[in-house]
């Protein structure tokens, strides 16, 4: 059995080269390789076995842009590129969170002022009433004092400031 190949390797007058492969042209662009790790083995039973040392690198462009090879490369390229920069628009599925968040602190803050009206009209009530009770004569001098606190066993600072 014969192995067969449509490809060749063409070296130009001016040094450079070429390979045909089919009806497809590539340039050839030769490169030194840095260091002494690059290496061909081969399997040889259960173990390998080194058969050369790469000492340069080949590395093969497509000749023309009108190539089958060359539009091959720029479409996968582009697909690449147009799924990264697409951008997708999605309508708004269920409630806005933050919607409902501000509703729920407006509530709340309306909880609050409400609170405080009721806890400022009790006080102007029952102001009003030890006033009045103080104006008709049912506490004397220091007898009554408001330290503030509503618990009737707490000692009054003006109790303790005057002995």
């Amino acid at each position: 059995m014969v192995k067969q190949s449509n490809a060749r390797f063409v070296k130009w007058s001016d040094g450079s080269m070429s390979l045909h492969l089919g009806s497809e042209i590539f340039d050839v662009y030769k490169q030194p390789l840095q260091g002494d790790h690059n290496h061909l083995y081969i399997r040889q039973g259960t173990g390998l076995q080194g058969q050369a040392v790469f000492r340069t690198k080949l590395t093969f462009r497509p000749h023309s842009t009108e190539s089958f090879t060359h539009r091959k490369m720029t479409m996968s390229l582009a697909d690449r590129s147009q799924k990264i920069s697409d951008i997708k628009v999605l309508s708004q599925v269920g409630m806005n969170p933050d919607q409902n968040r501000y509703e729920m602190i407006k509530k709340e803050e309306e909880k609050l002022r409400m609170a405080m009206r009721v806890q400022n009209k009790t006080k102007k009530s029952t102001s009003g009433i030890r006033n009045t009770n103080r104006a008709a004569g049912a506490y004397s001098g220091d007898a009554y004092h408001d330290d503030g606190s509503d618990d009737e066993s707490a000692i009054s600072l003006a109790a303790i400031k005057n002995p």
